[in-house]
């Protein structure tokens, strides 16, 4: 056994180096060890966390009863209370159900998100006895997802620099011609006219995500965006 700071060789059963004075780590177990201090490792407590979540959750059960017993009672149907439990799920479902696990996983959670928002627009669009889930808001929650889960990729990819800058280039570029579906779909479900705004929003996009990827193909422009985008 030697000390971990000086490296002198001990006599089992030392508790303090003789030349420096630093405690002696015994290498068993913690439950065998006479020496270990718990306090000085405390463990991390999450109990505290998932009680706070508890009162929560019963909290928001209890205000969806609420809504639900006074609309039966005053209007013989869930009414307005409908939209009540309809809001508080989905918002349980993106924001507070997450923080029930350990670790937030994205590959997981933003698919489940974006369900609870499709669900959530196609309540609403059933409910008022709308048509417009299908031609608009179905495709553009779609777009939102997939825009979102390929940002989440690029900052988590380990690429070299030019790669990088050359698929952010073309996330922009993609990114210009969503904001012209968008308008399509906004044609489509309300009657809009077409191209009144998004072929400016393509264009700032577009112009930018080229500059982009030409950067990347210039040392002196690729060091300096990567620098200035991913530091």
């Amino acid at each position: 056994m030697y000390c971990v700071r000086c490296g002198v060789e001990l006599e089992k059963g030392t508790k303090a180096c003789p030349l420096c004075g630093t405690p002696v780590w015994d290498p068993e177990p913690l439950e065998k060890n006479s020496h270990y201090n718990p306090g000085l490792y405390p463990e991390k407590g999450n109990s505290g966390k998932y009680w706070l979540l508890g009162v929560f959750t019963i909290i928001l059960a209890g205000v969806i009863i609420g809504c639900s017993v006074a609309c039966l009672v005053y209007y013989g149907r869930l009414a307005w209370s409908a939209y009540v439990l309809a809001g508080i799920l989905f918002v349980y479902t993106v924001a507070i159900l997450p923080l029930w696990f350990v670790r937030y996983y994205p590959t997981i959670f933003l698919p489940v998100s974006f369900a609870a928002l499709e669900g959530f627009l196609l309540f609403i669009c059933l409910y008022t006895g709308g048509k417009w889930f299908l031609p608009f808001a179905f495709p553009v929650a779609g777009l939102l997802f997939l825009f979102t889960f390929l940002a989440y990729g690029l900052a988590v990819l380990k690429l070299k620099p030019r790669m990088k800058l050359r698929l952010l280039g073309i996330y922009f570029f993609l990114l210009g011609g969503a904001t012209m579906l968008l308008e399509f779909f906004l044609h489509l479900a309300f009657g809009r006219t077409m191209f009144n705004w998004s072929i400016y929003t393509a264009a700032v996009f577009g112009l930018f995500g080229i500059f982009l990827f030409v950067s990347s193909f210039i040392m002196r422009f690729r060091r300096a965006m990567y620098k200035k985008m991913f530091y």
